[in-house]
């Protein structure tokens, strides 16, 4: 071979090293530049990934935050019933101890009513067998176990021996009568003849 002909195998064999390093390169960068679309698509999914997980994140801390707030609520309202029991609780004890004397002292002013009686010469006892009827004498004998039924009764006694009293001194003032006897809602009131 001839030196002419083995520069020309020698440059054959470059161009085929040139052109093989050439299309690698080529090929090279066509992968590169397809794993970066690939790497670009894998970041894009992944901020839709991350906006998606931001708001169900911002639900789920909305949902605890309504969680929190229902609870503290619910604590609250227990709180709230929890010192309306103690409130009820208290009120129960406090009338209980009011009303552990109440029949003492109701003994009491009976008695004393009842010594005042005998002694007010206005006043006509069952012991001077009166024929009066037992609700106009004493009105006193009613339930006392409900003391406003008893304060009741207590009140008309006294406002049927000072309603007698006043009628006895309008008919010595100025010559009126009484009004029925057997009325009571007339009680106190006067006609003139």
């Amino acid at each position: 071979m001839t030196t002419s002909t083995v520069i020309w195998i020698i440059i054959a064999v470059l161009l085929l090293i040139v052109a093989a390093v050439a299309l690698s390169s080529t090929v090279k960068g066509r992968r590169v530049e397809a794993r970066r679309g690939e790497a670009a698509e894998l970041r894009d999914e992944a901020q839709e990934h991350d906006r998606a997980l931001r708001e169900q994140e911002a639900h789920a801390e909305e949902a605890d935050a309504r969680a929190r707030q229902a609870r503290a609520e619910a604590d609250q309202r227990a709180a709230e019933a929890d010192q309306r029991a103690a409130e009820a609780k208290r009120l129960e004890a406090e009338a209980e101890r009011r009303g552990e004397g109440l029949d003492d002292l109701r003994a009491t002013r009976d008695e004393h009513l009842r010594r005042a009686d005998e002694r007010d010469p206005d006043v006509r006892t069952e012991d001077e067998a009166d024929t009066r009827v037992a609700d106009d004498t004493d009105t006193r004998v009613a339930d006392d176990t409900d003391t406003r039924v008893a304060d009741d009764a207590d009140s008309r006694v006294a406002g049927d021996r000072l309603d007698d009293r006043i009628e006895a001194d309008a008919r010595a003032d100025d010559g009126t009568r009484p009004a029925e006897a057997g009325d009571p809602t007339r009680r106190g009131e006067y006609r003139r003849d």
